[in-house]
């Protein structure tokens, strides 16, 4: 009895070991980072884009917010504050109204490179004057006279991919969209039905100076329910295959909320389609007037930026042949 009891007691104690043995295999040790919501997990994409207003072009860093670009088109620096404005870009005598126009919609930040945005195009034109709150005004162009026009317009809804990076010491955002033309005038003249854009930003700092600099790049490609050679040129309306631009910058940082800046547009061109009579020029790439802005860049918050600009062609710097500009990037929540 006291041999099998003993043994008993052996085996016993044999497997209590083994089980601690086991119970001690099998522990795990857990981070919290394992346990984290993806979301707070999700990586700081201002530690890679620096500059105030790419940050501000990626929309805010919340998954689901409000994304804005507004621009301000004024009168000249001679008359800043005049209904009218001159097209610098064309002739002092080609006049065009002051205009509050860009795009308003919803961003999504899909993780922490890559946002979609809905948005559609919205302007007010003479934001300032004529009885604001009328839906309509008088035309005080000389050759439009006693015409009407609407003060306010919603059209042109767009889907837009955007992708920011850091690739050799070089920030970058990537972006492509579409957008669906609804204005009536467009579809009238031109048939027009949407287009594809490309475009591609990309900044270097110059070492440790308050300098920077880059290249921003865009690309569309127009698409058309029908072809309209006649009536669109009659009208002074010209169908375009595609347009481009190249677009040189440079900044001076004072502090972390006042910039210099300014923008060469000097390489711009639009290809016209074929078999158009009366198109100048037919079928060819056709170089626009180049212009260049400067001005202060203000960064209000990381998600609000801010640039009043004087705009104006290099091929004639006049007073009267400039426009006043604001151009604004505003994210909310």
């Amino acid at each position: 009895m006291s041999l099998i009891l003993a043994g008993s007691m052996v085996t016993v104690a044999a497997h209590a070991e083994e089980q601690a043995q086991n119970q001690s295999s099998n522990t795990s040790t857990i981070k919290v980072t394992d346990v984290q919501n993806k979301d707070e997990q999700r990586k700081d994409i201002d530690e890679e884009i620096t500059n105030a207003r790419m940050r501000a072009q990626l929309g805010s860093k919340s998954k689901w917010s409000f994304k804005s670009a507004l621009a301000y088109n004024g009168g000249s620096v001679q008359k800043p504050f005049e209904r009218i404005r001159p097209n610098y870009r064309a002739s002092a005598s080609a006049e065009a109204l002051t205009t509050l126009s860009g795009s308003i919609g919803i961003n999504y930040r899909m993780n922490d490179r890559d946002s979609l945005s809905l948005s559609t195009g919205v302007a007010m034109r003479n934001p300032f004057h004529d009885e604001t709150g009328r839906s309509d005004f008088a035309d005080p162009r000389k050759a439009k006279a006693g015409k009407k026009v609407d003060r306010y317009y919603v059209s042109n809804p767009s889907v837009d991919w955007s992708r920011a990076y850091k690739a050799a010491g070089l920030q970058m955002i990537s972006s492509a969209g579409y957008t669906h033309v609804t204005d009536p005038d467009s579809i009238q003249n031109t048939a027009a039905l949407g287009s594809i854009s490309l475009d591609q930003t990309v900044l270097a700092d110059f070492g440790t100076s308050n300098w920077s600099g880059g290249l921003a790049f865009s690309f569309y490609y127009s698409l058309y329910s029908a072809d309209t050679p006649d009536i669109g040129v009659q009208n002074g309306w010209q169908q375009d295959d595609y347009g481009y631009g190249i677009y040189p910058f440079a900044e001076y940082s004072f502090n972390d909320t006042y910039s210099f800046r300014t923008v060469f547009g000097y390489f711009e061109a639009v290809h016209y389609k074929d078999g158009q009579p009366g198109a100048l020029p037919a079928g060819q790439v056709e170089s626009q007037t180049p212009y260049q802005s400067m001005g202060v860049g203000i960064s209000v918050t990381r998600d609000i930026y801010l640039y009043p600009n004087v705009q104006f062609t290099p091929l004639d710097i006049r007073a009267d042949r400039t426009n006043v500009a604001l151009s604004t990037n505003i994210n909310l929540f």
